[in-house]
């Protein structure tokens, strides 16, 4: 795992100077959860060193926006805020203007449609800030919601990614054992049988991890959604199940193989456009099983398709 020294390190200019007072109140920045403005920073770092200027952490802030270190946000207040972006995915924001809390999330939907408009327009995005402004569930009820900021978003970004990844595996789970149970061809049916059986053991993997997260952040089952993935929700093979026919193995291989692809696709792309942080991690393990997958189904159904040739081609006499 990244440290965050070493994540500091590879966003350092190369040749910038180092300075012990900027190093100082960066890791005293990425200690912190939430949005900060520059004052919190200031009273924050006074508390470990009084002799830090205010002007040295606004120097130092900025040097972290330009960096990667930090991002900018504006939530309407008359002042920025700053979070850091060590292990904290790049998301979107509802703002309550009763309270003034903020709300993360990531949505691949709002992500997709920005970028076909992106590409409407010929336009190359460098930066999407997304913030919808209303007001909160306990403004409006009194009723608690959203996170108590006790659990920092990297849990509940990697709970919603074992989520997706679980649900995934499940929906795959039950379309290789059910072509397996479907297939007349022999070597198909192994292939299947096969699939099944790691699809199981990766379950079952999954499953302990998220045990294991939740025994870790007690109170993380019940803090507020942060990934949004629409299409992953029931798992990327719920649908291709459906479309499975009896004896058919060729057009089992073609469902399977189409699966594979979308599900690897998805998990590659978001997995490479999060920062580091145990959810990329999940995303881009998850998007190298499915490629070893893929890759299979993609060599069984060249064979099954050879096998069939050889059968319609007549053998020729001998002369």
């Amino acid at each position: 795992m990244q440290s965050a020294s070493e994540f500091v390190e590879q966003r350092r200019p190369v040749g910038g100077r180092r300075s012990g007072k900027r190093d100082f109140i960066v890791d005293v920045f990425l200690r912190q959860e939430g949005h900060l403005s520059a004052d919190d920073l200031f009273d924050l770092i006074r508390r470990e060193d009084a002799r830090v200027s205010r002007a040295t952490v606004y120097r130092t802030l900025q040097w972290m926006v330009d960096a990667g270190i930090a991002r900018r946000v504006d939530f309407g207040e008359g002042r920025f805020r700053f979070e850091h972006s060590y292990r904290h995915p790049r998301h979107f924001h509802f703002i309550c203007k009763s309270c003034n809390r903020s709300f993360e999330f990531l949505s691949s939907d709002i992500e997709h449609l920005l970028e076909e408009i992106a590409a409407a327009r010929n336009f190359a995005p460098r930066q999407s800030v997304l913030q919808i402004y209303g007001t909160c569930e306990h403004c409006r009820t009194g009723r608690r919601a959203g996170s108590s900021g006790a659990i920092p978003t990297e849990a509940v970004f990697a709970r919603d990614a074992l989520r997706i990844a679980v649900a995934t595996e499940r929906s795959g789970l039950e379309f290789y054992s059910r072509a397996a149970k479907l297939t007349r061809d022999g070597r198909g049916r192994r292939v299947f049988e096969r699939l099944a059986g790691e699809e199981g053991e990766h379950l079952s993997k999954l499953e302990a991890r998220y045990r294991e997260l939740l025994a870790e952040h007690p109170g993380l089952e019940a803090e507020p959604t942060f990934l949004f993935f629409k299409g992953a929700a029931q798992g990327l093979f719920a649908a291709g199940v459906d479309e499975l026919r009896n004896g058919d193995g060729r057009a089992a291989l073609l469902i399977g193989i189409r699966c594979e692809r979308g599900s690897h696709q998805f998990f590659k792309r978001y997995g490479e456009r999060f920062e580091e942080s145990e959810g990329k991690r999940i995303f881009l393990e998850f998007a190298d099983e499915e490629r070893e997958h893929l890759d299979l189904l993609i060599r069984e159904h060249k064979a099954l398709s050879d096998r069939a040739r050889r059968k319609r081609t007549p053998r020729r006499a001998p002369a």
